[in-house]
């Protein structure tokens, strides 16, 4: 035997397997698809929802506040939630950020204003013509009821108030620090800046209406617009902000600028701060009151060193509710019957 032969017959052959059938292979698929869908779609989940109902279960199910500022898992308690920010307007409350998530802060359409740093709009403002109105207003009708005539006579008209030329489309972070400055008390001056760098100072009243309103399109209108201004022309800018005390005051970026979602729910401590003299008057309460309380709800940064202090605005104005509640007006008193 030679030894080409010898190793040819050591050398095991080599054993051809079925690869099984095109049905074994498909069936093997879908109960692999079903078992993993189990697990993941099924099994995971509801561990995972478990572990967050029983260790977390504020969290879990969206951080909502009571009217007592307490946390609840029943939505039909709930006036917010911590995590989102929502508007104030009323003077014994501290105010949030600006907001263009939909029609302002909307939790169902977040989002920003996606307008660039150097955007006209965004800086300056917008206005927009005003739609057209009808003309003629309807009269009531003098005829008593059921006679002839009565109908033609409540559809008579006569001249309507006069309508605005424009309105304003979008407010801008000009206009937008002179309303956060009216509101809290903080004074400034206007100035007609020239192309030069000549400034002449401006009285508000100028800008204001009868009732002392200022007139958000007058001011945006006036306000620089550098992609239409002509060379020489004359822009209104505000400065010198100060508090009441007479001491100067940057106005915080957060308070004339939306967060990227909309719905940010704090605000910076020196914006909390410029608000709280407005708060404590509308309350009848000291200032210090006021800033016990912005210290207790201002957030640390996370873990200590990620972001920054933050005060939560639905918490703060929960707590004083709570702690200090504006009194409720006393009703008109009623004429005796006679």
């Amino acid at each position: 035997m030679t030894e080409s032969k010898r190793i040819n017959e050591a050398v095991p052959k080599p054993v051809h397997e079925s690869a099984g059938s095109y049905l074994g292979h498909l069936w093997a698929s879908i109960a692999m698809t079903v078992t993993l869908g189990i697990i993941c779609c099924g099994i995971y989940p509801l561990i995972v929802w478990a572990i967050a109902q029983g260790i977390f279960p504020n969290q879990a199910n969206g951080s909502l506040v009571k009217k007592d500022g307490t946390y609840t898992t029943k939505d039909e308690e709930a006036v917010g939630s911590s995590l989102l920010g929502q508007n104030f307007s009323l003077p014994q409350y501290f105010t949030p950020r600006p907001s263009s998530a939909g029609n302002g802060y909307d939790p169902t359409s977040s989002g920003s204003s996606n307008l660039g740093p150097l955007s006209d709009k965004l800086i300056n403002g917008l206005t927009q013509a005003a739609a057209t109105q009808p003309t003629t207003a309807p009269v009531a009708s003098t005829a008593p009821a059921g006679t002839p005539g009565a109908a033609t006579s409540v559809a008579a008209t006569a001249p309507a108030a006069s309508q605005p030329s424009e309105t304003l489309a979008f407010d801008g972070i000009r206009l937008r620090t002179i309303h956060y400055a009216l509101n809290n008390n903080i004074s400034f001056k206007l100035y007609n800046l020239s192309p030069d760098g000549t400034k002449v100072e401006v009285p508000i009243s100028k800008f204001e209406d009868s009732s002392g309103n200022p007139i958000d399109t007058a001011l945006v209108d006036a306000f620089p617009h550098p992609e239409n201004d002509a060379p020489d022309r004359v822009v209104l800018v505000a400065g010198d902000f100060h508090k009441a005390d007479g001491t100067p005051v940057m106005i915080p970026a957060d308070a004339v600028t939306g967060s990227g979602s909309g719905l940010d729910p704090h605000i910076t401590p020196d914006n909390a701060d410029l608000q709280a003299t407005r708060v404590a008057a509308a309350r009848n309460i000291s200032v210090d009151k006021v800033q016990e309380l912005i210290a207790e709800h201002t957030d640390a940064p996370s873990l200590g060193i990620f972001g920054d202090p933050g005060v939560n605005v639905l918490m703060l104005n929960l707590a004083l509710d709570n702690k200090y509640p504006v009194p409720a007006a006393a009703p008109a008193t009623q004429p005796a019957a006679h």
